[in-house]
């Protein structure tokens, strides 16, 4: 980024910390819903993208594997709210679509995780990842590699309009990616 970026993130962070820390009950309960709503934070990354970038600068990307590699499971199993994938080959696992990584940590259940809203709507968890390529609230495009998975098996859960897909929706949305 550059350092006018910087500067304006900076003022920014400022500005909702001192509200959240200084503010009243009404002004922490807004902070609150918008940061922590992934539909806002999709809208708030639409509206700074738009502000800060410039066309003519984008790069085109090349076509996506990664949804290919992830259809290439050898089972399927229930686990927690999402799905246990087993692989017999690594594989590298690319953003899907444009998206806010909001997560990226280790969890109890699931490993080394990452999630990833999109500006589709839907948010993406993959849990047993080997390693991170990107940090939270890093920005991503389509592509764009996010993490690494040796053979085994991978977690993911999928969630859209605030319902995690069951087993069948969670397939046909690995299919209908490849297109």
């Amino acid at each position: 980024m550059k350092k006018w970026q910087w500067l304006i993130a900076s003022v920014v962070f400022v500005i909702i910390y001192g509200c959240n820390y200084y503010g009243d009950i009404s002004t922490k309960r807004v902070i609150h819903s918008i940061v922590y709503s992934s539909d806002d934070l999709v809208m708030m990354r639409k509206a700074v993208v738009n502000i800060l970038s410039k066309d003519e600068t984008q790069i085109p990307v090349s076509a996506d594997i990664s949804i290919n590699q992830l259809q290439l499971f050898q089972t399927i199993d229930r686990f927690n709210d999402g799905f246990l994938l087993a692989y017999d080959e690594p594989f590298v696992l690319n953003a899907l679509f444009d998206g806010l990584i909001v997560f990226t940590g280790h969890t109890k259940y699931n490993g080394k995780a990452i999630s990833i809203v999109y500006d589709t709507g839907d948010t993406v968890t993959f849990g047993f990842v080997d390693d991170f390529y990107v940090l939270p609230y890093t920005t991503v495009s389509k592509g764009m590699v996010v993490a690494t998975k040796k053979a085994g098996k991978l977690y993911v859960q999928i969630e859209r309009n605030g319902q995690v897909l069951n087993m069948e929706e969670t397939i046909s949305w690995l299919k209908e990616k490849s297109i």
